[in-house]
């Protein structure tokens, strides 16, 4: 099944960020990537093997456009300031706050100046869960490759899916000379791998400070997911940034993406 939630972008990236990674921080040396187009070509079976999963992996097939709105370096793997950064809607490299910008057609056609309007959601957590028996079946899997093939088929069915959610709501919609436009372009998002099911409780930053979920340290019931925070910004090839078309997935997508994973 596959579930999904809003992040506001008042929210404390760093508490988001320690959530989503179990509080292991930076990317330990020699963690590998697969900036190639959505190609997996074994580098999370090596992490794996090695122990240096678990802190975020960016989105296969992520382009250049996203890459560039959003300041990430698909080389490497994300940080813990970039993702602070993503997780309250600002670039992961400079910090600067989102904004909507008009490509340069739009712009010269509608008369409008480049920036726009602030962000209030930096993202939304598309979380997909395999059957129960899936995790038992990785979590007694008699070898440890055994283990390690069994979870490779979750994040390919996790990163098709999420593939398919990118295609259904990366579409930028602005009005132009009084005319409704849709363009579809890129977006990006990074995903979490957890293994259990962890008690969580809703901490308030003061008395009027954001609020996030906190683990609670007890164990947790096996339950392998995988936590995918597709962020609120879409890039097109005019040069246009705007927000995910967020209207889709409240109307008929969410029980499409579940099913589809």
């Amino acid at each position: 099944m596959m579930t999904f939630r809003k992040l506001s972008a008042d929210g404390a990236g760093k508490l988001i960020m320690a959530y989503l990674r179990e509080h292991q921080m930076d990317a330990a040396p020699g963690a590998e990537v697969s900036p190639d187009g959505g190609q997996e070509k074994g580098g999370r079976l090596n992490n794996y093997y090695t122990g240096r999963e678990g802190r975020g992996d960016w989105g296969p097939g992520i382009g250049p456009l996203a890459a560039r709105a959003l300041g990430i370096d698909l080389t490497a793997p994300p940080t813990d300031e970039a993702l602070c950064n993503l997780f309250e809607a600002k670039r992961a490299d400079t910090g600067e706050e989102w904004h909507d910008i008009e490509g340069e057609k739009t712009t010269k056609q509608a008369g409008r100046k480049a920036g726009g309007r602030k962000r209030t959601i930096s993202g939304f957590d598309f979380t997909a869960s395999p059957d129960k028996s899936v995790t038992l079946a990785a979590e007694f899997a008699s070898t440890k490759a055994e283990q390690a093939l069994i979870w490779h088929a979750i994040h390919t069915a996790n990163d098709r899916a999420l593939m398919l959610i990118a295609a259904e709501l990366g579409w930028a919609r602005r009005m132009v000379n009084g005319v409704q436009v849709d363009e579809q372009g890129e977006v990006g998002w990074v995903s979490f791998r957890h293994y259990a099911a962890r008690p969580a409780m809703q901490i308030q930053d003061g008395v009027s400070g954001p609020t996030a979920s906190v683990e609670i340290p007890v164990p947790g019931d096996p339950q392998a997911h995988i936590h995918n925070i597709l962020l609120n910004m879409v890039a097109t090839a005019d040069g246009h940034v705007g927000s995910l078309d967020s209207a889709r997935i409240t109307k008929t997508m969410p029980h499409i993406f579940g099913a589809y994973f």
